[in-house]
């Protein structure tokens, strides 16, 4: 684990090395001093607090169904992981077997983890105001993009409503997968009433069938305008 280089790319330097370390500690690991599973716990609801607050402050009419969307949409697997991967930190994470550490380092899931032990070593050496801009940097762009992903998963409700409204049958189907492996990019299409009406990419399956139901509503409001 290079300390210098992860407090370089995270912006924040530690008064207690060991608590960088824990959190950078897998519990494969087995070491003494412990491991990033309680830091992961407590980094979950600092996160949750941190993102909750920032929602609340630029969207003070909305209301707390959205505003609880809008924090799913920035708190979970695939936003997280996407900003450890943009650091370029999780080859830091400390494991017991050495062969499986690139593998294990590269799981979203772990990436994850990682983030949210991060965060939370932050809170307990800096205080909430240190862990508050590590989050907001980290995550600006995805709690700009949070109310964009919300009207999206609304757009795929929106679909179904308008399907059963009309009696016909809604499938999702995924038509290809570009990229790399490790970060592919997903093409899903909606087929309704057995005709496809709308096609849409994503960095998930969710996203690109939100992105395809989005697609298929155009389609539909410009149908009925005739």
């Amino acid at each position: 684990m290079n300390r210098r280089e992860i407090e370089e790319k995270i912006g924040y330097t530690f008064r207690n090395g060991a608590l960088l370390e824990r959190a950078f500690t897998h519990s494969s690991a087995h070491r003494s001093s412990g491991d990033y599973q309680n830091l992961e716990f407590l980094g979950d609801s600092v996160l949750g607090f941190i993102v909750s607050r920032r929602l609340y402050k630029l969207y003070p009419g909305a209301d707390e169904g959205r505003l609880t969307k809008m924090r799913a949409c920035i708190v979970s697997e695939k936003p997280l992981a996407r900003a450890v991967t943009a650091l370029g930190i999780s080859h830091n994470l400390i494991t017991g077997e050495s062969e499986r550490k690139t593998r294990i380092a590269e799981h979203d899931s772990i990436k994850c983890d990682l983030f949210e032990a991060v965060t939370a070593a932050i809170y307990l050496d800096g205080g909430l105001k240190a862990a508050e801009k590590f989050v907001l940097r980290e995550l600006a762009d995805d709690i700009a993009d949070a109310k964009t992903a919300v009207g999206r998963a609304d757009a795929k409700s929106r679909l179904n409503e308008y399907a059963m409204r009309k009696g016909l049958k809604i499938s999702y189907a995924e038509e290809a997968r570009e990229g790399a492996p490790h970060a592919p990019v997903f093409v899903c299409s909606v087929t309704v009433g057995g005709k496809k009406c709308g096609t849409g990419k994503g960095g998930s399956k969710r996203e690109a069938e939100q992105r395809a139901a989005e697609e298929a509503l155009v389609g539909i409001s410009e149908k009925n305008k005739k």
